[in-house]
């Protein structure tokens, strides 16, 4: 099986059997966003903090499936973008267009890899992407071997795991023993030298479900 990106293992986790994350579940959207966000950060051509999300490099041609995402960034002021903006912008707007068209990037992608098969949209659901047979079961073996089985971690899947727990998704894979597990294993990592770059994950990921929670409370 084709190795998947972390916004494509994210995906692939957070979707429905119809291949659909539903625009109800906000923390699956903004962990989708958060993905998004971080993978461009690693591909070292966005740079983010709590405040604000900047464009620092042309997209690589291998990212091209996160395209609107990156210009959504860069086509804020100076090419940067403040992050509660961005979080209104896809959580809150009331077109679901930016959510459309990053889950169409990724999934689409998906899908020429053959990891995927397109869903149709209906009056109250956009299209989706349904992962086909073992693509799920790679992902959740992937995770397994890194975090349960003492293997080496790297940052895509320490940020999997980040988001899959923030958005309340990894129940659905893990027992509460592996969560534990799972969960001191980062821990350890977060306080090693190495692991800096996972601490700065889960602060980028916790400032913007704080930040969505205060604009919940402000639509309310």
């Amino acid at each position: 099986m084709k190795d998947m990106t972390l916004t494509q293992e994210y995906l692939v986790c957070a979707v429905n059997e119809k291949g659909k994350i539903g625009s109800m579940n906000i923390e699956k959207v903004v962990c989708l966003l958060a993905a998004g966000l971080l993978e461009l950060q690693l591909a070292e051509c966005v740079t983010m903090d709590q405040k604000a999300a900047a464009v620092t490099a042309p997209l690589p041609q291998d990212k091209e499936y996160l395209r609107s995402l990156y210009d959504d960034i860069a086509n804020g002021k100076g090419g940067s973008i403040k992050m509660d903006k961005l979080l209104e912008s896809y959580t809150y707007s009331l077109s679901s267009k930016q959510v459309r068209a990053l889950m169409g990037g990724i999934g689409g992608e998906l899908e020429k890899m053959g990891l995927a098969t397109r869903t149709p949209a209906t009056l109250l659901s956009n299209e989706g992407f349904a992962p086909v047979k073992g693509a799920l079961d790679g992902v959740i073996d992937l995770v397994r071997s890194e975090l349960l089985e003492e293997g080496e971690v790297t940052e895509d899947i320490a940020a999997l795991v980040i988001l899959l727990e923030k958005a309340g998704i990894i129940k659905n894979y893990f027992s509460p023993y592996e969560r534990g597990q799972m969960k001191d294993r980062l821990k350890a990592i977060v306080r090693s030298p190495q692991g800096r770059q996972v601490g700065r994950m889960v602060e980028y990921v916790e400032g913007m479900l704080s930040i969505m929670t205060v604009l919940m409370v402000m639509y309310q």
